[in-house]
């Protein structure tokens, strides 16, 4: 993969052997000690978090640094770093650079004040491995800049030692903020120093994400600008970093990327959506089933609208969350059919398609909880009264039961064995199976995790182990009914019982999936997406020499 690859229409400033060397560095960088590579442009990072920054002040002073230790900085200016504000924010970002290997000078815009808040200050950018000193200290001895400040402090700043400069704007808005005259924070910025490169990034990251990049460090960087020059640059810094920057294209993007931190789980609120859906069209079909339409033919309207509250939620739970599974890997097979009759990998999939692929992440993860309240339920419902036929045989016996002083009455008790018989070890066995497997899966879902694991690891843990997972819910729901797989109740004897419903997408999973396990298809699949192309010049010219 080359550096820059297409995507979605941007850019992807990334590939998994560059990134794979940034974390390479990011934990070698006192040794290796290498240089952004910045050609000696002068850099100013921006950043504040609405209209303040970390907690909407600037606090500290100190009385500056010597000349010797100005001088010294000045000898290697693409490895020293100002930090204009010591807010939260501010030392975060200055404790990324210092452990990538800069020397980072934390400039305040009063020197002069109160010594209480100067010692507390000094103490908190000392555990940064910054060094305090004044704003234009700190502007001298540096090429790139780090302005903590929020936009309402923006005209305060030097801007006359901003000109010429590369400018990172890293703010937020506090809310979401249109109009005909409106104007990002990047843009606002760039109107004020327009002699100065203005790109926008690094809004999206967290105080947090920045002090915790072993975490976080796949975590993506917006970036926006009018000058293709300092964007490339700004992406060898995120890179450098252990991010991923992502080109939106001109400064006008901005507006859009200082709305992300605003928006509200952009990436659930499809997936949750499906996974209600399913639910409550279960939910219907249950009601009708066990309840209206139940107690229509027993002509009695005031049985079994208890359960609604407990048996109907567990059923429908389990079946939603056995259709969320398949769904996890039905867009995957879909797709490996789609690239088999285009003969090539580098045709866009459908819309619906590449969304449907994109919420597969968030789908399992909601149905790895809908299987845990399953779980959970069944523990406290599972009894040889509720679901008999996966105990052993209860034993009947008559007895005189004394009704009064006087009353005595023959009745027939049942004792209920408490033994599972094969079907019940067998049904028990593949929900534990099934359980384990998706907690693995959702785990190792975790950035932080799957920044652990190798290619084939990955793959192996999401895509074998998660077949083995979806066969043995199948199996749990198979076991349970199968003496009732194919009875019909409800609404006269027309509607399917559930576990019936729960087989019919990991069913359509399977048949789709066993065609592509035959070695000649799964061979000429791979052979594609290693880049082979039907029909190409390539395929013309080897079929010529032959």
């Amino acid at each position: 993969m080359s550096a820059s690859s297409q995507r979605n229409g941007r850019v992807w400033f990334t590939s998994r052997k560059v990134h794979d060397d940034h974390i390479k560095h990011h934990h070698n960088h006192r040794m290796d000690n290498p240089s952004f590579g910045i050609d000696g442009t002068e850099l100013i990072i921006v950043n504040s978090v609405g209209n303040g920054v970390g907690n909407g002040t600037v606090n500290g002073a100190a009385n500056g640094v010597s000349y010797d230790a100005k001088r010294n900085t000045i000898k290697d200016p693409d490895k020293t770093v100002a930090v204009l504000g010591s807010g939260d924010y501010g030392r975060a970002i200055s404790r990324r650079f210092v452990n990538s290997g800069y020397t980072v000078y934390i400039g305040s815009r009063d020197p002069n004040r109160s010594k209480l808040n100067a010692t507390s200050c000094r103490f908190l950018v000392r555990q940064t491995g910054a060094t305090l000193t004044s704003q234009e200290v700190a502007l001298g001895a540096a090429n790139v800049v780090i302005v903590a400040v929020g936009r309402d402090y923006y005209d305060y700043l030097p801007l006359s030692l901003l000109r010429g400069k590369l400018l990172i704007d890293v703010s937020n808005n506090t809310e979401r903020r249109k109009g005909p005259h409106y104007r990002s924070n990047a843009e606002y910025l760039q109107g004020l120093v327009p002699e100065a490169k203005v790109v926008k990034g690094f809004n999206v990251l967290s105080a947090y994400a920045l002090e915790n990049g072993g975490i976080q460090g796949s975590k993506e960087v917006y970036l926006a600008s009018d000058h293709m020059d300092a964007k490339t640059k700004v992406s060898d810094i995120v890179r450098m970093m252990g991010f991923h920057p992502v080109d939106w294209g001109s400064l006008q993007a901005s507006r859009d990327i200082e709305d992300i931190p605003l928006l509200f789980m952009p990436s659930w609120k499809r997936p949750v959506a499906v996974v209600f859906g399913i639910f409550l069209f279960m939910w219907i079909l249950a009601l009708f089933s066990f309840q209206i339409c139940y107690n229509w033919a027993k002509g009695d309207w005031h049985g079994e609208w208890k359960h609604i509250a407990m048996i109907n939620f567990n059923r429908v739970i389990a079946i939603t969350a056995i259709w969320t599974l398949s769904f996890c890997y039905l867009p995957g097979l879909i797709a490996a059919y789609i690239q088999l009759w285009r003969g090539t990998k580098y045709s866009r999939f459908p819309k619906w398609l590449d969304d449907w692929l994109k919420m597969r992440k968030q789908l399992g993860l909601l149905m790895l909880g809908l299987a845990g309240m399953h779980a959970c339920i069944s523990v406290a419902f599972l009894t040889p009264q509720t679901t008999e036929w996966v105990y052993e045989e209860p034993q009947k016996i008559r007895a005189q039961v004394l009704v009064d002083a006087n009353t005595t009455l023959t009745e027939t008790i049942t004792l209920y064995n408490f033994e599972f018989n094969w079907r019940g070890e067998l049904f028990l066995t593949m929900g534990a199976i099934a359980t384990c497997l998706l907690v693995i899966l959702g785990i190792t879902s975790l950035p932080s995790v799957t920044a652990t694991l190798s290619w084939k690891e990955f793959t192996f843990i999401q895509s074998k182990l998660g077949w083995v997972a979806l066969i043995a819910a199948a199996s749990h729901d198979i076991f349970l009914a199968w003496h009732f797989m194919f009875l019909y109740w409800g609404c006269f004897r027309t509607l399917p019982i559930g576990p019936q419903y729960a087989l019919y997408p990991p069913f359509i999973a399977v048949i789709m999936k066993i065609p592509l396990l035959l070695p000649p298809v799964d061979n000429y699949l791979q052979k594609i997406r290693r880049g082979y192309e039907r029909g190409s010049q390539t395929e013309n010219r080897k079929s010529d020499v032959a």
